[in-house]
């Protein structure tokens, strides 16, 4: 038995977010597919998969739907079966010392959901990755149509391509910054109830994360403030594929990455910037290629949508059932580097954050860091260094 879905591209935006995670039932009366998102690579692992509901675009129920299965199995070209764990709903990951991924691997999932229903990818190999020779970056600054001047850094990378004449690449960037915020400033004027439970639910008018606590004498500290320091992630929007750059000699210069704005919150200190190189086999590079040609079609005004993104999943067992969603091999090669505010031309003043009162009770700055920008945490990165 074999049926297979299209996936709409606004289910691929849950599929790709990895850091909202969602909660809900798989009995849901909307009855909506399943999506799933995870690929092995050539680092070590572990490995994760995502399994969510996909999006029902006439449902004003929330969209990001987790769904937890019976079985979630990695299989490769040796014999190796490895049953992926729950570490949260829906967030399957093999262990550490569990299959690793290697070059001129064949690797497969395999997807057992509570109701009996059985699917499984196509068999994906993993190819050997090109190499990122050098991440640089130029400050320079633009206009917009309405003469607006904005300054920001253009990354970009050299790099080349495996010894396998005719691969294809996709290059992604994720950037990390470091930003601090106020909320013990916040006043009562803006301030909500923030019941303590050490005080049977009395309000303490700011909040809880400040580490502060209302007593009779005034605000007394009782712990570290948990909302006053966080880092951020920012990605491109759109894979960046190598078929628009193709060329015969496997060189790759200058291919241009993302771009950094210059402003005072991914400035306040500095920004760890992270370029990866993916190899992809034809099956995994059409599905992404289908991701950045709807990206491209909703900024034009005479290209189609055709919401169809092509899955590699098939059902092999159970009630005929729809499934959306990819799992790839793929060899990766990856470059960082900081930028900080040294970088930017002496000639150009860095903006710095206003925490001086303002109306109605502060600023943005006076927000819990957690609720400044998406993709926040207040848990310091491994890889950072202050």
């Amino acid at each position: 038995m074999k049926v297979t879905r299209p996936l709409s591209f606004v289910s691929i935006i849950i599929l790709s977010s990895c850091v909202d995670r969602i909660s809900y039932s798989v009995t849901s009366p909307l009855n909506l597919p399943v999506a799933v998102y995870g690929y092995i690579s050539n680092k070590p692992g572990p490995y994760q998969v995502n399994i969510n509901s996909s999006v029902d675009p006439e449902s004003t129920a929330s969209p990001r739907v987790a769904v937890s299965a019976r079985h979630v199995n990695l299989l490769d070209d040796l014999g190796n079966n490895e049953e992926l764990h729950e570490v949260s709903t829906g967030i399957y990951k093999t262990s550490p010392t569990g299959i690793q991924g290697r070059i001129g691997g064949v690797y497969k999932l395999r997807v057992e959901l509570l109701n009996g229903n059985i699917f499984e990818s196509t068999p994906d190999t993993l190819l050997s990755p090109g190499t990122i020779d050098t991440l640089y970056y130029n400050f320079n600054e633009r206009v917009d149509f309405s003469g607006q001047t904005s300054y920001g850094f253009d990354v970009k990378v050299n790099a080349h391509a495996n010894e396998q004449r005719g691969a294809r690449y996709m290059w992604n960037f994720a950037g990390t910054f470091k930003a601090i915020t106020h909320p013990e400033l916040l006043s009562t004027a803006r301030a909500g109830c923030y019941p303590d439970p050490e005080r049977h639910g009395l309000c303490n008018f700011l909040p809880l994360c400040t580490g502060l606590r209302l007593t009779d004498s005034g605000y007394q500290r009782v712990g570290p403030c948990t909302c006053c320091t966080c880092w951020y992630q920012i990605f491109n929007n759109a894979p960046i594929l190598s078929d628009e750059i193709y060329n015969s000699s496997g060189i790759y210069n200058g291919v241009p990455i993302y771009r950094i704005r210059l402003n005072e919150w991914i400035f306040m200190f500095k920004v760890h910037a992270e370029v990866i190189q993916s190899t992809l086999t034809t099956n995994s590079f059409r599905f992404f290629k289908s991701i950045r040609d709807q990206k491209v079609a909703l900024g034009s005004l005479f290209q189609p949508i055709t919401g169809k993104i092509p899955g590699n999943f098939i059902q092999v067992a159970g009630t005929p059932a729809s499934i959306n969603g990819i799992f790839y091999a793929t060899g990766t090669s990856n470059k960082n580097s900081y930028i900080t505010p040294d970088d930017v031309p002496h000639s150009i003043p860095v903006p710095q954050v206003d925490f001086s009162p303002q109306i109605n009770g502060g600023g943005i700055g006076w927000l819990s860091c957690l609720e400044l920008f998406p993709n926040a945490t207040n848990v310091k990165p491994d890889f950072w260094i202050d």
